[in-house]
């Protein structure tokens, strides 16, 4: 019970050390047009998420991750998203759409977030991975029967 979340706790706080930082997208995007045409996006909303840049920057205080998210493709806005290893988190995206999300530690260097994103009137599921190689992460995104993986650097 307790004691084992306690462990899970001081482990993914020291593990979230290769995390800490800010990372930004290199532009590097593997299956990203069959990922965007599963997806559904309409050809010029493609185009323009092609050229997105997203910055990423994550943070720790306590039991508390921090990630803070801004794109190229929202201009201006941020979004700043608090939550614990392994506890449910209801948010909104940056688009507006709500979120839920539970993120686990793979190992010192990678997350996995399941989450669930309300478009229209569905709630679709994602599967996010990411992994840190040095100052490179990979993020690895599942849904739609399609995978996707970018790459980002972290910004020293």
């Amino acid at each position: 019970g307790l004691q084992v979340f306690d462990l899970q706790t001081k482990i993914a706080k020291i593990k979230m050390a290769n995390f800490v930082g800010r990372w930004e997208d290199t532009g590097d995007k593997e299956n990203f047009e069959e990922f965007a045409t599963a997806m559904g996006l309409p050809a010029d909303i493609l185009e323009k998420y092609r050229a997105t840049k997203h910055t990423i920057q994550y943070g720790i205080n306590g039991n508390t991750w921090t990630m803070n998210l801004s794109s190229t493709f929202f201009p201006g806005k941020e979004k700043v998203y608090t939550f614990e290893i392994g506890k449910d988190m209801n948010d909104t995206g940056l688009d507006g759409n709500p979120i839920k999300s539970v993120v686990t530690v793979v190992s010192d260097n990678e997350i996995s977030e399941n989450m669930k994103v309300k478009m229209g009137d569905s709630w679709k599921d994602y599967k996010v991975s990411r992994k840190v190689d040095g100052d490179t992460m990979t993020t690895t995104v599942s849904a739609f029967g399609k995978t996707m993986s970018s790459k980002q650097r972290k910004l020293k």
